[in-house]
């Protein structure tokens, strides 16, 4: 007489979902200094990475960040224009704002951007990372650069937020 033989069933298959990469894009936004020009930096930036798909906390992060680059800039810049510009790729997202306006990036070098020391900026040391308020992990996370010949560029770096 046959026997019943159990075996245990399979697990099942959980569809794989695949997730979706992040974008590589690089957007740029220049205009003319205004008076309240940190505000338009601070909107464009929040909105492009919106419309992107940038969750809203980092959306509302970068462009905080934006307004204080901006904000430093209406202060130290004599240049009659400037630049806001969001770099992605798989590992994060990079704003910068500058003043270098004068040449379109794609004819020729780059400018020889320096990096300026945190003591050069006259500010404070930074507090410990649990003491920080939002404004001062970006005033910590912004750097500073300048070429030879003066021109500004603020950058913030920031990872993709896990999923």
């Amino acid at each position: 007489m046959p026997t019943a033989v159990q075996h245990p069933a399979p697990p099942p298959q959980t569809p794989r979902v695949l997730q979706p990469s992040p974008p590589h894009l690089c957007l740029t936004v220049e205009t003319s200094r205004a008076e309240r020009i940190h505000i338009l930096l601070g909107e464009a930036a929040h909105s492009l990475l919106t419309a992107i798909g940038a969750p809203t906390p980092t959306a509302r992060h970068l462009g905080d960040a934006a307004r204080v680059a901006g904000r430093y800039l209406a202060g130290h810049s004599e240049q009659s224009r400037c630049r806001l510009r969001i770099t992605t790729d798989a590992a994060g997202i990079t704003l910068a704002v500058t003043d270098y306006t004068t040449q379109d990036d794609t004819t020729g070098p780059p400018p020889a951007w320096l990096p300026v020391a945190r003591t050069a900026r006259l500010q404070p040391a930074p507090a410990p990372p649990d003491a920080q308020t939002p404004a001062d992990r970006i005033n910590n996370g912004l750097d500073l650069h300048r070429t030879p010949d003066g021109h500004l560029r603020l950058t913030y770096r920031t990872p993709w937020p896990a999923p």
